[in-house]
């Protein structure tokens, strides 16, 4: 190696800010700037970095420049990178990595794989590796003198892996740094901006602000959107849009956190047989939405959503499920017939009967009387079922659903039951109407209410 290389290898090792810039042709944010210009520091210091970032910032970006930057500074580096999720490390990092390093004026040093990012002339010392985080050992045996772990939406991965990636960084020349929406309160990532607040260095990476400086990565109207959707004051936008952490109000329902983690599940997969549910709330005109969604076993998947269709398409859009699954699977449909899903309920049960289809049609009054008696209502119940159950489900990872879930609030009535927020209070904040929430509530309907095991109550009509 000749001097002058020598030199340009220390100058970039302590200024990775100008060899993202000179070397990866990458114009970084000056939010991303101020990241990549503490980590010269924060290696000596032998102290972390985390990250807490509302949507599309730029973070995964920023990763991959890291990534790009310890390999060609650092010989014989390893670079161990996770994430709660494998699509989140496959589909999203490492297919980052690869656009970064196809642009790079490194190239030529390293090759990309799907799984590994190699050294071309010492690939088995130094080497870039995804693995996701669902095993603790998916993160043990890694050593060197110049080791960084990458930790892509940290607030999602267990303890247990923190506590092993914690263990190796335990001489100067080791990095760990996390990013991530901050869903949870509680958790390494939630400690390393409180509790443990002087073993990292912290960064708030907000969209608003990426927006106000590069407009060209957030869409300025992003912010704006989510407020008018889902309120300034609720835990969706404090956590996509101001990348804070969830307030986590003693009056929501079901919590923000508890909702990313039914969404990120990635151990249940939908059965091939048995009993499907089909969950629908009906819209007809207007601005609220007519939303299917189906359960089958743990999982619950969206299949439709539509506006402005009246009641006789949405009916004969079940009936069209009906006629599909036919011998395949015994479908029980639950309908909300609080209003104008009463005809879909009464033209759906008609076409079961005339063809004969294997299907039972529910409709399901939110209003009526719950099961439980410390209930004010039946649609009360089903959103304290869920909370009580949720963690045993994958929903859809939608982020519309997941914010109508986390965003109910709930009181005592005059006799000291549970009650849900009402739709016109949602209204009063600001909020629209939880279509989806709901539709994936009457999937579970049966399980409430007994129906799998053959029980019958007046809810049902």
């Amino acid at each position: 190696m000749t001097e002058l290389l020598k030199e340009a290898f220390e100058y970039y090792r302590l200024n990775p800010y100008n060899f993202v810039v000179d070397m990866i042709g990458a114009t970084p944010t000056p939010q991303q700037k101020l990241m990549l210009d503490v980590i010269p520091k924060a290696m000596k210091e032998r102290k972390g970095i985390a990250v807490r970032s509302g949507h599309g910032v730029g973070k995964t970006a920023c990763e991959s420049w890291v990534i790009i930057w310890f390999m060609t500074c650092f010989p014989n580096s390893r670079v161990p990178c996770t994430a709660p999720t494998q699509p989140q490390l496959y589909d999203i990092l490492w297919s980052e990595l690869s656009k970064w390093h196809n642009a790079s004026k490194v190239k030529q040093m390293f090759e990309w794989t799907q799984t590994h990012f190699k050294n071309k002339a010492f690939p088995e010392t130094w080497f870039a590796v995804a693995r996701s985080s669902n095993k603790p050992e998916n993160m043990q045996g890694f050593h060197g003198d110049h080791l960084l772990f990458i930790i892509d939406e940290a607030p999602g991965v267990e303890d247990n892996i923190m506590e092993v990636v914690e263990g190796a960084l335990t001489k100067e020349g080791a990095l760990c740094i996390m990013l991530g929406n901050p869903t949870q309160i509680s958790g390494f990532f939630h400690s390393a901006f409180h509790k443990h607040r002087d073993l990292f260095y912290t960064f708030n990476f907000s969209s608003i602000d990426c927006a106000r400086d590069r407009p060209d990565i957030v869409d300025p109207s992003y912010a704006t959107n989510m407020a008018k959707k889902y309120g300034v004051d609720s835990d969706i936008y404090k956590v996509r849009v101001l990348g804070d952490f969830p307030s986590a109000s003693p009056d929501t329902i079901i919590s923000l956190d508890k909702v990313e983690k039914a969404v990120n599940r990635e151990d249940l997969i939908p059965s091939n047989a048995g009993v499907m549910v089909v969950g629908c709330d009906v819209a007809r005109y207007g601005n609220c939405e007519t939303t299917i969604y189906l359960r089958r076993d743990k999982v619950v998947e969206e299949y439709k959503t539509f506006n402005h269709r009246d009641t006789m398409a949405t009916a004969g859009e079940l009936a069209f499920l009906a006629r599909k699954y036919q011998g395949k699977y015994d479908v029980i449909f639950c309908i909300d017939d609080t209003g104008v899903g009463g005809g879909v309920v009464d033209r759906l049960q008609e076409v079961v009967r005339e063809e004969k289809l294997s299907a039972v049609v529910i409709g399901v009054n939110n209003g009526a009387s719950s099961y439980d008696e410390g209930y004010v209502n039946l649609g009360t119940e089903q959103w304290f079922w869920l909370r009580e159950h949720i963690h045993e489900y994958k929903l859809p990872n939608d982020e519309t659903v997941i914010a109508q879930l986390s965003c109910r609030k709930y009181g005592m009535s005059s006799k000291g039951k549970l009650q849900i927020e009402r739709k016109e209070d949602l209204q009063k904040r600001g909020l629209e109407s939880p279509d989806r929430a709901d539709a994936v509530l009457l999937t579970f309907f049966p399980l409430i209410s007994n129906f799998d095991d053959g029980g019958y109550s007046p809810c049902i009509a």
